[in-house]
């Protein structure tokens, strides 16, 4: 993809606001003319007119959680002045959550130009530039912070895209907004009837607004949208800006269906108990830490990672379409956010770093390069090669190219759960039997009635082990038995630098061994006593001989592990609030009929009890993602991906198929 491309939007990427320098000192968008923050001086406008707008810091006094939206993100400017503030002001343990929405963004290079002459914010903008995503459509959740113990008290959501549409997909409850676009004679789309009836829709009773603008349509249109308007004095030239009050109440028309309605919150800070020490987990526990809970990790298990990821090694690839199809886009936002959150783990988790081939296997060379025509991730994350270029990459001859992502290698993913796990409360050897309801809370009890903790939340991330329990045993879920193949190397071998996936895979040596896998049978819901298989070993090799033709056989191997992994009919996660069945199968009885659905009451949940489970052979890529999002259902804060995403994820999809096609 060259520069064109992502300058007039190819695929997933956006188009460039175009920067110039305004007498080398003022930037400047040049496809809209107007300039990006005040020629009297940018910091100083920022907290005049958005932060003394919003009356903060009074704002967010006293409140555990507080969300600024601000419609044009620009240069990060007045998210580094909300963030210095509120770090000074902040109650205690609270939680910042900050939603920009910039169909126009700047790059990370471009954003550090225009951040350099503010000094007295330069860590900040460090830490912003750290974290900042390449421009590409979608939600994007990052955690800038100025030391690692801060991670997430900040939380930084950009929307990038068309911000009407963006604000479409976003679920949130906002404190605060920003109104900070092009002039709206430069940039009308920022200032239109559809924004500002998203902002109604997204604010809480009572939230506020400002603006340096004072445009006639720009006030009829806060009015209209429920805002009380008010004249505010100007910054620098500007004689006057604007205020604004939201008058509209909480009870206001969800942009959900009923039947993927938000769960109530568990609340902005508890203590959860987490079934499952594996990637679900301990992805989980580690979620909920940056949004301020605790955790308490159970597993029958004596150690973390005690079944399928348990896996010696995990081969980093995203799972990519050409269409903007659900679960292409899901993983690509995925692999995003699982590269930023392994940056933190670094020191703590094997891993090696030499990229992934994703190889086209017969028939399959087309959708390859469709996937990559589409550009589903930014420039320099995604490469088209042919089978020359892949021999190159990869140090060893290969008979097909496909698709390298030069971030991808291996990984050890038990020791990625013994990371992610570590500061939490931890349980093995301990088995689940019971949960029973304690007033607001759930007492989690062993075979024995024992209680083993009380929590305010329950997470099952135990894979097939929740079926077990009745409340969860309807999920459609299914066991694939998989069996990885260690292998000694050869002096062929030896030379391989990339990890390579072609409906198995292969990993680079590692103190002399590979991983070559992995086998796909459906198996019984019994996870306990997998045994390797002797006669499984071949099976491992057989696509290995087509793409990289001699570069190891059976004959070299040396062990092997197997496992269960935990599936979804549709090859998708199950994460969210945990549906109350019999409540479904009643309020819902009648979309079999097609009736509209604001016929229907909201649904209805266990309350307190949550899903992350199916993570298939993926877990690796999905899990950190889902976890944050699972996060976010139990805290309720803003969601990290759009809506769409969010129901295709939600346990509860299945059962709404089932009632729409009569089959319950």
């Amino acid at each position: 993809m060259n520069s064109e491309d992502v300058k007039e939007g190819h695929g997933g990427a956006l188009p460039s606001p175009d920067l110039v320098w305004e007498n080398a000192t003022t930037p400047t968008a040049a496809r809209f003319g107007d300039v990006y923050y005040s020629r009297d001086g940018g910091l100083a406008q920022s907290r005049h007119v958005f932060l003394a707008g919003n009356d903060l810091p009074n704002g967010w006094q006293n409140k555990e959680t507080f969300c600024v939206a601000e419609l044009g993100f620009g240069t990060g400017l007045n998210f580094l002045a909300t963030w210095e503030l509120w770090r000074r002001t902040r109650a205690p343990g609270s939680r910042l959550h900050y939603v920009a929405a910039e169909g126009f963004p700047l790059t990370g290079a471009e954003l550090g130009a225009c951040l350099a002459p503010w000094q007295e914010m330069r860590p900040r903008g460090e830490a912003l530039i750290a974290v900042y995503p390449e421009p590409q459509r979608g939600f994007h959740r990052v955690f800038p912070a100025l030391a690692p113990h801060e991670r997430g008290e900040v939380t930084l959501t950009l929307l990038y895209g068309d911000a009407a549409e963006m604000l479409t997909q976003l679920e949130a409850e906002v404190d605060a907004w920003f109104l900070d676009g092009f002039a709206p004679d430069k940039n009308p789309q920022m200032w239109s009837p559809a924004i500002f009836t998203q902002m109604a829709r997204l604010s809480r009773s009572g939230a506020s607004a400002a603006t340096y603008s004072v445009a006639g349509d720009v006030r009829r249109g806060l009015d209209a949208a429920g805002f009380e308007v008010m004249r505010a004095p100007g910054f620098g030239g500007k004689l006057e800006m604007l205020r604004a009050r939201f008058r509209g109440s909480a009870a206001r028309p969800s942009a959900l269906q009923p039947w993927f309605a938000r769960a109530p919150r568990a609340g902005a800070r508890g203590h959860a108990a987490i079934l499952g020490a594996g990637l679900a987990g301990a992805h989980t526990a580690a979620a909920l830490a940056r949004h301020g809970w605790t955790s308490t990790i159970i597993d029958r298990h004596d150690a973390v990672a005690g079944e399928a990821s348990g896996s010696p090694r995990a081969v980093m690839a995203p799972r990519l379409t050409a269409a903007p199809a659900h679960d292409g886009r899901f993983y690509a936002a995925g692999w995003r956010f699982m590269l930023d959150d392994l940056a933190r783990n670094e020191s703590r988790v094997g891993r090696e770093t030499g990229g992934s081939l994703q190889l086209g296997m017969e028939g399959g060379a087309e959708r390859l390069a469709e996937i990559a025509a589409a550009g589903p991730l930014p420039p320099g994350f995604l490469m088209p090669v042919d089978a020359e270029q892949a021999s190159d990459i990869a140090g060893v001859r290969l008979t097909r190219g496909g698709l390298f992502f030069p971030q991808g290698g291996w990984i050890e993913p038990h020791t990625l759960c013994a990371a992610l796990a570590g500061p939490s409360d931890k349980r093995f050897g301990t088995a689940v039997v019971s949960l029973v309801r304690n007033g607001l809370r759930w007492r989690v009890q062993d075979a024995a009635g024992a209680t083993i903790v009380d929590a305010d939340a329950v997470v099952f991330a135990n894979a097939l082990g929740m079926k077990r329990f009745t409340d969860a045993a309807w999920l459609p879920l299914e066991g694939l038995r998989g069996q990885v193949t260690l292998t000694a190397t050869t002096p062929t071998a030896e030379a391989l630098r990339a990890a390579l996936l072609y409906g198995g895979f292969v990993t680079p040596a590692h103190r002399g061994v590979h991983a070559v896998g992995a086998t796909f049978d459906a198996v019984a819901t019994d996870t306990t006593n997998v045994e390797v298989s002797v006669e499984d070993h071949p099976r491992n090799f057989a696509g290995l001989a087509d793409v990289a033709p001699g570069l190891l056989a059976p004959a070299s191997v040396i062990g092997g592990f197997a496992a269960v992994r935990c599936m979804s009919p549709d090859h998708l996660p199950l994460v969210g609030p945990l549906p109350d069945r019999g409540d479904y199968v009643k309020d819902f009885a009648e979309l079999r009929h097609g009736h509209p659905w604001a016929r229907y009451p909201n649904a209805r949940y266990q309350q307190g009890l949550y899903v992350l489970t199916g993570l298939g052979a993926r877990g690796v890529v999905s899990a950190p993602l889902a976890a944050e999002l699972l996060a976010s259902h139990i805290t309720g804060a803003p969601w990290p991906l759009e809506r769409d995403l969010v129901n295709a994820l939600h346990p509860a999809r299945f059962l709404v198929r089932e009632l729409k096609r009569r089959a319950i």
